[in-house]
C-alpha cells in the first residue's frame, strides 16, 4: 500500500510552495488553502485572517470536505480545483481559494465568485508546474509513503454483509465528486470485468487512496457496491427481459454463470431462477 505525501511536497525545497502561495495570497487579499484526497487541511491557510474572520475558524478544522456546500456558515465565496501529479498520473488533493464576504445575497458575490475561479485556476497550474520542478529535482521516492498491510484492516474491509447492500445503494449519498465521477463510470460500465485499479485511475487517485475514499463515503467496499449493482440490475433483467440467465450473467460481465448465481444467492437470498419464477408470478 502506498500514498503520495502532499504535505511533504508543501515542504520541500526550502518550502517553496508555501511561500509562492502565501505571497499570492497576501498581494491578492485572499486565502488559500490545499486540502488532501480525504478532504483535510495541508499546512494550514494562507494569507492575512483577522481574528474576526469566519476563515479563522476553519483554520482550526482538520475536515473540511462538506466546505463547498457550507461556505455560506462561514461567511465567504469558495473555489478549487484538482491537483494532479503527472508523473504518478493521480489526483493527489485539490487548491483552495476563499475570500470573506458581507452578506450571502450580494450581487458583487458574483464577480466575487468569477475572480476566485479565475485565481483558483492560475494556482493550480502554478502548483503543478513547480511540483513538476520539484519532483524532478528531488525524484517521486521521496514523496511517497509505503505501508504494509494491515491484517485488521484487511479484514475489516471484507464487507460480508452482502444481503444489506442493495437496501444501502438505493439510499446511497455522497458529495464527493471523485467518488459521483467513480460510481457514474462503474454504472456506465456494469457490462465489463471492472477492476479497483481501472476506475482508481479513471478519476486519478492511487488504489489505496481511492479504496478508503470509496469505502469511508458510501459505507461499501469498492467490490461489494460493484457487485450490488450488477445485482441490481440482474433484477431488472430477469423480471422484465426474456434473456436466460446465462445471457444474462454474460451480459453483466461475470466469467462464469456458476459465480454469477452464487452472487446474486448472496445479495438477494435466491438463486436466479427461483427469483424469475417467483417474479412472474
Amino acid at each position: 500500500m502506498e500514498e503520495f505525501d502532499l504535505q511533504s511536497l508543501l515542504s520541500s525545497s526550502d518550502k517553496l510552495l508555501i511561500h509562492l502561495l502565501q505571497a499570492y495570497a497576501q498581494t491578492n487579499d485572499i486565502a488559500i488553502f490545499v486540502l488532501n484526497n480525504e478532504d483535510h487541511l495541508q499546512a494550514g491557510i494562507f494569507g492575512k485572517l483577522t481574528e474576526k474572520s469566519e476563515l479563522t475558524r476553519i483554520n482550526k478544522a482538520r475536515d473540511l470536505s462538506k466546505l463547498s456546500i457550507s461556505k455560506y456558515k462561514y461567511g465567504m465565496e469558495y473555489a478549487d480545483a484538482p491537483l494532479r501529479v503527472a508523473i504518478i498520473n493521480q489526483r493527489v488533493g485539490k487548491i483552495c481559494v476563499a475570500q470573506d464576504i458581507v452578506k450571502n445575497t450580494d450581487p458583487s458575490n458574483i464577480i466575487v465568485i468569477q475572480k476566485l475561479q479565475q485565481q483558483v485556476e492560475y494556482l493550480k497550474y502554478l502548483f503543478e508546474s513547480v511540483s513538476k520542478l520539484i519532483i524532478k529535482e528531488k525524484g517521486i521516492g521521496d514523496f511517497i509513503i509505503k505501508y504494509s498491510l494491515d491484517v485488521d484492516e484487511a479484514i475489516d474491509d471484507l464487507d460480508n454483509n452482502e444481503s444489506g447492500a442493495l437496501k444501502r445503494i438505493r439510499h446511497l449519498s455522497t458529495s464527493n465528486e471523485s467518488i459521483i465521477a467513480a460510481i457514474e463510470f462503474i454504472d456506465s460500465n456494469l457490462d465489463k470485468r471492472l477492476t479497483l485499479d481501472q476506475v482508481s485511475g479513471k478519476v486519478y487517485l492511487s488504489d489505496y487512496y481511492f479504496s478508503k475514499l470509496f469505502k469511508r463515503e458510501t459505507g461499501l467496499s469498492f467490490s461489494v457496491y460493484l457487485n450490488a449493482r450488477k445485482i441490481q440490475k440482474a433484477m431488472i433483467l430477469l423480471k422484465e427481459s426474456d434473456d436466460s440467465i446465462n445471457e444474462i450473467s454474460d451480459a453483466l460481465g461475470f466469467t462464469r454463470l456458476s459465480y454469477f448465481s452464487q452472487t446474486f444467492k448472496k445479495y438477494t437470498g435466491y438463486a436466479p431462477t427461483k427469483y424469475r419464477i417467483d417474479g412472474k408470478e
